[in-house]
């Protein structure tokens, strides 16, 4: 079938109004929030349109056309993620969910909220707050970031440490299959169900095996007291050994963030493997009553001075609290300027952002062997940091050259880096799904029959191929 014959199909299933094929429009919509070349991929390519549907009727009917002319189909929410995962790369039609963005019910008494893909985070959680519950999901994109998009990459937030990842927090989606069949899945905890989670097919897979209609995600109380600690340790291993002991201690905070970064001006130098430095820890404790956070504090304190641990005060730990959404403000902000996707942009040098996960006795090995992978490059380690859990470990790196031999360099040391963290027994990335850039990462990480098993997957449901094509494995 030509194009414009299927796109006439297109506009008598939406309105035409809610089909785009204008070049500025098609240009916006073939990236995600980093650009390709930092990747080492061929260029994106323009789709043949940008479509919005506005129902789980125009989705099936979409789907089974584009799987009957075998005409691809990438499913794009809030553009705000790394990876690549709603990336244009096979032409094709790009559905972009933002126009399914009505919150369908919230239940106190169950404690969840049922809505549409487009629903963004920050206003699901205002309207939560309103019932005295809150949304547990808080990434640093909670201003514009979509429940879409947090489902599809199983996102990681700041407070990922208490109520873990995006998907965890999932009780049911309902899904249209590439062949346009609706599948709903139950609206209870998956403790109490049997067989296959099928909920589970559909999170962290990067919209490759169907497309989320509509989501029912877990809502929570909110705490009677909630305290937030900006701690310092004089180096990564005492404040990393701090955050094991609470976890041996039975303390789960509410918010984990732990990094090292470079030193100030007045240090001079980026981070070494075998020198001490600076490494904060902001944190945050929940309780039913300030009686039991004064337990858990009293505990903590104990455990923060055994690991030569500071307190840096109320008023640094209640800026961080205020500004973690900050990056995400601004992206929102901006959106309307014709710049989509400003915040990541790094004036064209070398640069590398890897959130892998290893088991916790392999974390400060990770560090101590990744930081000289960079730097026996010329490049500087800018941060290591860990995210919620222990075995969240992150690390930034940074090219003083900037050029293109440096960013084709760094593509390569981040992938020794991302082969070092399986070796130990660890995953290739804990936050921001599969997508483009991590797709052979995970291969490596699935072996031989894990692949195999998703490709079988991939043809039982998406028989054609036309979802989300070349995305998740190779």
């Amino acid at each position: 079938m030509e194009p414009a014959e299927f796109l006439g199909e297109v506009t008598q299933i939406v309105s035409r109004d809610q089909v785009f094929t204008d070049e500025q429009t098609l240009s916006d919509y073939t990236r995600d929030a980093v650009r390709h070349e930092r990747w080492g991929l061929e260029a994106p390519r323009a789709p043949l349109a940008v479509v919005r549907p506005g129902s789980t009727a125009h989705v099936s009917e979409i789907m089974k056309l584009a799987t009957r002319v075998g005409t691809p189909v990438v499913p794009y929410g809030a553009g705000t993620g790394v990876m690549g995962g709603a990336v244009s790369m096979d032409g094709g039609i790009v559905l972009d969910m933002g126009s399914m963005d009505k919150v369908l019910d919230i239940s106190l008494e169950d404690r969840l909220a049922r809505v549409q893909p487009g629903v963004i985070l920050g206003e699901l959680d205002k309207l939560a707050q309103v019932g005295g519950m809150f949304v547990g999901h808080d990434p640093w994109s909670q201003p514009v970031a979509s429940v879409g998009g947090a489902v599809s990459t199983n996102g990681v937030g700041y407070m990922a440490a208490k109520y873990g990842t995006m998907g965890r927090q999932v009780l049911a989606l309902e899904v249209v299959l590439p062949t346009g069949e609706v599948v709903r899945t139950r609206e209870l905890p998956r403790n109490v169900s049997t067989g296959l989670d099928m909920t589970s097919l559909f999170i962290g897979t990067d919209g490759a095996f169907g497309v989320i209609t509509e989501a029912t995600i877990r809502l929570f109380p909110q705490p009677e007291e909630r305290r937030h600690y900006a701690l310092e340790f004089p180096s990564f291993p005492s404040g990393f050994f701090a955050i094991c002991r609470f976890a041996t201690e039975g303390i789960i905070p509410a918010m984990v963030d732990f990094a090292e970064e470079e030193m100030t001006e007045e240090g001079g130098q980026a981070i070494e493997a075998d020198a001490p430095g600076r490494s904060v820890l902001h944190m945050s404790l929940e309780g039913s009553s300030s009686m039991e956070v004064d337990a858990l504090e009293g505990t903590i304190w104990e455990i923060v001075s055994n690991y030569s641990g500071k307190d840096l005060g109320p008023a640094e730990a209640q800026r961080f609290w205020e500004e973690r959404h900050a990056a995400g403000e601004r992206y929102a902000d901006e959106r309307g300027t014709g710049q989509r996707h400003p915040w990541r942009e790094d004036g064209g040098g070398g640069f590398a952002y890897i959130h892998t996960a290893v088991p916790i006795s392999q974390v400060l090995n990770l560090r101590y062997q990744g930081i000289p992978l960079f730097q026996s490059e010329g490049f500087q380690v800018k941060e290591v940091a860990i995210w919620g859990e222990p075995e969240m470990f992150s690390i930034i790196a940074t090219d003083p050259g900037g050029s293109d031999r440096g960013r084709e360099k760094m593509r390569e040391v981040s992938d020794r880096f991302i082969d070092l963290a399986l070796e130990m027994g660890g995953t290739v990335e804990y936050c921001h799904g599969v997508g483009l850039r991590m797709k052979g990462a995970y291969g490596r990480e699935l072996g031989a029959g894990g692949r195999e098993l998703i490709r079988r997957l991939k043809t039982a449901l998406d028989p054609s191929g036309i979802l989300n094509p070349g995305k998740l494995l190779d």
